[in-house]
């Protein structure tokens, strides 16, 4: 994620095929024709209106136009540059009026601020499809002199089911401003301090667009500094204290027709009483206005007056919330009418996509279409004003666009909305599956859906709204197993986005649905889960206990040792987080007797390991060492059955476990060897963010001896992997220690070192039915 840059470096993808085409001695007409793109598009295209087109519109228009291969590649390549989750996307297309609204904006972004004294907080409020979201980005653009540091957007989906949480939306824009993945906290107070620490050394625009509440609002509020933060919504948010407030009304009646007469046929916008008449149907409100507009642009023959006889005779079905203005659903009923059978089944349908944006592929299954076929649908809505092109060819409704289409397909395909709604869910759920099965220790079936795990990640990453809301709906409509199913699946995944606020939501849902499936064992594995996220991605240590008990009391209604085992470790890390370390060892103690009952392979060890680092905690180094070592022997005795992949990386990890202990001892020399030993195992098992630890752990150890020729090399090799893991700390950790030796002669003894130190969660290794950490 990144500000949008000032200016192009280079021609626009617009000049360059405007020259082309104009070098062909092609009209737009003419070039429209033999590649079977519209007029409009490619006016579009020229003129910049569209900067990123569709990768299919691009290709045919290059080969038509036979573009060089240079030009062609860098075209290509810029044009897939699709703005980052905090970029603000372009201004509208179509924007009229507005001049009172827009010189108040930039009189308040031009207002002295003081020495930095607050921040100004702007609430841009007024009714669903009134534009306030267009100002917001006409204003973006407007004032963008004014902001040097940076210009930033994000969607609070206010009018979900599930609106943005403000954890979720402070992680997206402090990765746009450049904080690193590793350096963003995890509870929603340290993310808002670190926002508002962030905007304190900036000047900088953020607009929180669509937002619900002002419960959402509140830990978005900017603190100190110079910076503008924009909030709009449909709800005035009269409870905030600090903001200040610019209501947006409906279009002044010469705006409203001014931005018809824009959009339409010259020859459609003749008469302008009737142009007033049109505007008055569409309530001067500008997402009807444009829709309508939109009809008249592109429907040859359709007039105004036929247009205002239609609309004086429509019954309108649907109210705009917050707005009761006449004419939206008038005009998005309009639009559907004129479109083909398939393509308003295809509009119908997206009303079954979860989440708020979606590809082609999910759009394919409802529609019982192929991909492709799905695409040009898809593209065929864009065009008629319907469906919005989100960027990374993608697609999203606008929130009144979504409710019409839920109207069209309850009152249309009414028999058809549970089957079709319900096998939606199964085949979001069933990718969701498909994916996470990359994460496992053996990996997926042979024959997997994804490629590689790259691809899963990608793909996980990209429809996380969909797959977390098809989780939320199918919770709801009792398709439970699926949701078991789908959630045993992520786990693995959740080890490497233990920030994201949504796991502790994702595993209680499953917790819910096994109790539900009245599976006492399963619930438990659940439970496990549960407590996991509770104190790895919340911090909560108090609930991860709690929820641990629960967990260890359906264990002992199925009367499964191995799960009680489980529950138990879980226990003991939430008493670790609160600093009771006599209470964790209790806990592991007794979860190394279960999991010794049970048999479990995996668990055993990393019970030994986990109850040899509590010792170390006690200030007990040579039991902890006489433990670790113990683990060792077990691990590497070929006769202990365990998975391969689980043997070698609970192994590594153990070596550095030993290396701490023997640091506690003093036993320097024993420490460098073990410590060598981990990052060579470490690496064998590619697990690059725990090398890069035991390097500098490995480096300290070496400066401890005195032997320190070789430490240097293996502190660049632990900035290199830690700049590849996006860990900054451990980064800076290693290069001060590297500056420090360089100004060393070598030597015994030496300098006290601040030792240890782990990456949070990385000794995190599970079962594949426990998901639990040590």
């Amino acid at each position: 994620m990144k500000p949008i840059p000032s200016a192009p470096e280079r021609s626009t993808l617009g000049a360059v095929l405007r020259g082309c085409r104009v070098a062909a001695g092609l009209s737009i007409e003419g070039l429209a024709e033999r590649c079977g793109v519209s007029a409009r598009a490619i006016s579009d295209i020229e003129r910049d209106r569209v900067r990123r087109p569709q990768r299919r519109t691009l290709t045919v228009l290059l080969d038509v136009l036979a573009v060089p291969d240079d030009e062609r590649r860098r075209l290509v390549e810029a044009a897939s540059v699709r703005p980052a989750g905090g970029e603000p996307p372009d201004p509208p297309r179509y924007f009229s009026g507005r001049a009172a609204e827009l010189r108040a904006l930039g009189d308040i972004a031009r207002r002295p601020s003081g020495d930095r004294q607050q921040a100004t907080a702007l609430v841009v409020t007024g009714p669903a499809g009134v534009g306030k979201t267009s100002l917001a980005l006409r204003a973006v653009a407007d004032l963008a002199t004014e902001f040097p540091d940076g210009r930033f957007f994000v969607d609070l989906r206010g009018m979900d089911d599930v609106p943005t949480t403000p954890g979720e939306a402070l992680h997206r824009l402090l990765r746009a401003l450049g904080v690193p993945e590793r350096r963003i906290p995890a509870g929603l107070d340290g993310r808002a301090t670190a926002y508002r620490s962030a905007l304190y050394e900036r000047r900088a625009l953020v607009v929180w667009d669509n937002a619900a509440d002002e419960a959402q609002v509140r830990p978005l509020l900017p603190g100190a500094g110079r910076s503008l933060v924009v909030f709009t919504s449909r709800r005035r948010l009269s409870g905030l204290d600090t903001a200040q407030w610019l209501s947006v009304e409906p279009l002044p009646a010469e705006d409203s027709t001014a931005m018809l007469r824009a959009i339409a046929r010259s020859d459609a916008a003749t008469d302008p009483v009737a142009l007033d008449e049109l505007a008055r149907h569409c309530g001067h409100m500008p997402l009807a206005l444009r829709v309508t507009g939109q009809r008249l642009s592109e429907e040859p023959g359709l007039s105004v007056g036929e247009l205002n006889r239609r609309f004086s005779g429509e019954q309108a079905r649907l109210r705009v919330i917050d707005a009761g203005a006449a004419g939206i659903h008038t005009a998005l009923s309009l639009s559907y009418r004129r479109l083909g059978d398939d393509l308003r089944r295809t509009f119908r349908r997206l009303s079954l996509m979860p989440g708020p944006d979606f590809g082609p592929d999910p759009v394919a299954v409802a529609t019982d279409a192929a991909g492709e076929q799905a695409e040009r649908r898809l593209e065929a809505l864009v065009e008629s004003g319907l469906v919005a092109a989100v960027p990374a060819d993608r697609y999203g409704l606008h929130d009144l666009v979504r409710d019409f289409a839920v109207d069209r397909m309850t009152a249309e395909e009414p028999d058809a909305v549970g089957p079709l709604r319900t096998s939606s869910l199964r085949w979001w759920l069933a990718r969701t599956i498909a994916a996470g099965r990359h994460f496992e220790p053996d990996g997926p079936p042979s024959l997997a859906e994804f490629r590689d795990r790259a691809a899963a990640t990608t793909w996980l990453d990209a429809e996380r709204g969909n797959w977390f809301a098809a989780l939320r709906s199918a919770a709801a409509e009792g398709l439970h197993e699926a949701v078991v199913e789908a959630v045993d699946a992520l786990h693995w995944f959740s080890d490497s986005r233990v920030h994201l606020d949504l796991w502790p939501e994702v595993f209680r849902l499953s917790a819910e649905s096994a109790a539900r499936l009245d599976d006492p064992r399963t619930e438990a594995v659940h439970l496990n889960y549960l407590s996991w996220a509770q104190a790895i991605c919340q911090r909560e240590y108090a609930g991860s206990v709690a929820t641990a008990t629960r967990a260890l009391d359906r264990a002992v209604r199925a009367g499964d040792p191995a799960q009680q085992g489980w529950a138990l470790l879980y226990a003991a890390s939430g008493h670790t987080g609160l600093g009771e370390y006599a209470a964790a060892l209790r806990q592991r103690q007794r979860a190394w007797v279960m999991l010794r009952r049970a048999a479990d392979r995996e668990g055993l060890p990393q019970a030994m390991a986990s109850l040899g680092s509590s010792l170390l905690a006690l200030g007990r180094p040579v039991e902890a060492l006489r433990v670790h070592e113990r683990t060792r022997r077990l691990l590497r005795d070929p006769r202990y059955p365990i998975a391969a992949f689980a043997r070698a990386a609970t192994d590594a990890l153990n070596c550095r476990r030993i290396g701490d202990d023997l640091a506690a001892l003093g036993r320097w020399s024993e420490c460098v060897a073990l410590r060598r030993e981990a990052v060579a195992r470490l690496r064998a098992n590619a697990m690059p963010a725990i090398e890069a630890v035991a390097l500098v752990e490995l480096a300290e150890a070496l400066r401890r001896t005195g032997e320190t020729r070789e430490a240097p090399a293996h502190l660049v090799r632990a900035i290199e992997l830690a700049d590849d893991c996006d860990d900054p700390d451990l980064a800076g950790r290693a290069a001060t220690l590297l500056v420090d030796l360089t100004r060393e002669e070598p030597g015994p003894g030496g300098d006290q070192v601040p030792g240890g130190g782990q990456v949070p969660g990385a000794t995190r290794a599970k079962a594949r039915t426990s998901g639990c950490g040590s």
